[in-house]
């Protein structure tokens, strides 16, 4: 499956409350060859899904984005998540 940028910028610009769950994939029956390189393994989950930003979890949708012009990291933002949840100030 090919799919253009055009297709990957809708996709990811999609309201979440206009997702049907019907259109999306269960994110438990994605399977992934995680010994094939990086390339290869987004190849392999693009053929596999319908939008590649939402999948059906459980009962809920979750829907994925990326913040394109932040420098924080996952674990900055962890901490920083930590910290509010225990009223410590930043």
């Amino acid at each position: 499956m090919n799919i253009s940028i055009e297709e990957l910028k809708r996709l990811e610009s999609m309201d979440i409350r206009k997702l049907r769950r019907e259109n999306l994939d269960n994110a438990g029956e994605v399977m992934i060859d995680r010994s094939k390189p990086p390339d290869q393994r987004i190849a392999e989950f693009l053929e596999q899904t319908k939008n590649p930003y939402a999948e059906n979890v459980g009962d809920y949708i979750l829907m994925v984005s990326f913040s394109k012009d932040e420098i924080m990291t996952l674990e900055d933002r962890l901490v920083q998540l930590a910290k509010k949840m225990t009223r410590i100030p930043l």
